[in-house]
């Protein structure tokens, strides 16, 4: 996400919410970081955050698209009485130096490009993996400890429960990644019993979770998240164009489909024309031999 900003403007302030995390914005190109603390309650958090940003006068505010940066970005930009384009897959930059956000809409089929004009910060929060990592810099930089105030507490922690453990989708090496075209949940549960067996990670396209094959925190794409694994193993996956945009910058691509005429065979490295069960069964049977060798 620095590295986003850094394409728009030469003094990028990250916000961070503990002082361990400042050396690694530094080495992402922020030049300078402020202190927020972080509070339990996200509603209270989202205050201060809107507070620093008065203070900072800054021109712009961009937030990871995460389930927590969504809720923040959304506060902060009513507090600020701003806009927001949420999701955003791409920024740009006007000839008269506005960001120029890009996000999908109507469902995904066409690319929104939305301006703010008026009113400042202008804010977008960003997919994660969207840019690529930048290359390190140094760990140096100033570092600003406001004295901000302490927001009221909008919510009580009853009880926690921890998530389930899995691997994330954009720090995912190999990802295992079924279409509507695996049929249904049955299938994904072989595809996630290959994923455990090659230590990666399930993801889906937009159809697959729309039928209800698969969760949303697996969708790849425009509408789901975007990916950059070393290997992308596609099974029963089309290739719309959608979808495609969220695995393009996977190294080596594997698809699997019975249809020969299939667009996600224009995006392979390898392609296998064969029933997507036939080949995954192969593959889940040699792993399970080479655990037991």
């Amino acid at each position: 996400m620095i590295a986003g900003a850094r394409a728009f403007s030469g003094r990028v302030v990250a916000l961070c919410e503990a002082e361990e995390s400042c050396p690694r914005c530094f080495a992402a190109g922020a030049s300078e970081a402020v202190l927020v603390g972080l509070l339990e309650d996200d509603c209270a958090q989202a205050e201060r955050v809107a507070e620093a940003l008065r203070g900072l006068d800054a021109d712009g505010a961009l937030f990871p698209a995460t389930v927590r940066g969504r809720f923040l970005s959304a506060w902060v930009a009513a507090r600020l009485g701003t806009g927001l384009t949420a999701d955003c897959t791409a920024l740009g930059q006007t000839a008269d130096g506005l960001l120029l956000q890009t996000r999908p809409a109507l469902g995904g089929n066409v690319l929104a490009d939305i301006l703010c004009r008026v009113h400042r910060p202008q804010m977008a929060s960003i997919r994660p993996g969207i840019f690529p990592p930048p290359p390190e810099g140094g760990t140096k930089g100033s570092i600003r400890r406001p004295k901000l105030a302490v927001p009221a507490t909008y919510l009580q922690k009853l009880n926690a429960v921890p998530a389930e453990s899995a691997q994330s989708l954009q720090e995912a090496k190999i990802i295992v990644a079924g279409g509507k075209g695996v049929g249904g949940k049955a299938g994904f549960c072989k595809l996630k019993r290959l994923t455990a067996l090659l230590g990666g990670a399930l993801g889906a396209s937009r159809g697959a979770v729309d039928a209800g094959y698969a969760a949303y925190d697996c969708q790849i794409g425009q509408t789901g998240q975007i990916v950059r694994p070393e290997w992308y193993f596609a099974f029963g996956i089309s290739g719309a164009a959608q979808h495609t945009a969220g695995m393009d910058g996977a190294k080596t691509v594997v698809a699997i489909n019975s249809n020969r005429l299939s667009p996600i065979f224009a995006h392979a490295d390898y392609g296998i024309v064969a029933d997507w069960e036939s080949v995954c069964d192969a593959m889940i049977a040699a792993l399970q031999k080479n655990e037991e060798e």
